[in-house]
């Protein structure tokens, strides 16, 4: 019984150095590559257009997804697109490992259905990041009826396929 108490005691000592283990840090906007993929039209449609949203770790080490904030769109000029999210899915909490990839499938109205209706084309897809961000160019129609902001669902995040 002696032993185990001597276990335990060892144990707690050992427990603070247990934490100064070397923590993931954040993926950074030098280290992620963001891509836009259009799965060669598997998304495509008479009025509704999609694509993946691929993020791949190019860094040496594994980076956290954690630091990612919710997809946003520019103008040419930089300034914020309104948008409305079906559904809008929170960046997984979880590790991406050197050259490992994740994705989420974006889908909206892409053709002028509504009467009345208009369609915008955003310059850029942006992904914040705690410092900085990721950005693609977009520049594709996304339709809404008048007075109303475009919508867009989004698809949980899953593993993506790794790089060929």
């Amino acid at each position: 019984m002696r032993w185990l108490a001597t276990a335990m005691a060892l144990g707690l000592f050992l427990l603070p150095l247990c934490g100064h283990a070397r923590s993931v840090r954040d993926c950074t906007f030098r280290h992620t590559v963001m891509m836009l993929d259009d799965g060669q039209g598997v998304f495509d449609g008479m009025m509704h257009g999609g694509m993946w949203l691929v993020l791949r770790n190019t860094g040496p080490r594994a980076c956290s997804l954690a630091s990612f904030g919710p997809l946003l769109f520019e103008d040419e000029h930089h300034r914020a697109i309104p948008v409305r999210w079906q559904q809008a899915v929170a960046m997984p909490d979880s590790v991406l490992r050197p050259g490992g990839q994740v994705r989420t499938a974006l889908r909206w109205v892409s053709g002028n259905a509504f009467d009345p209706g208009y369609c915008i084309m955003p310059a850029t897809l942006v992904l914040p990041l705690r410092k900085g961000a990721l950005r693609q160019a977009f520049g594709r129609s996304l339709c809404a009826p008048s007075g109303m902001p475009p919508m867009l669902e989004q698809q949980p995040w899953q593993a993506g396929p790794e790089r060929q």
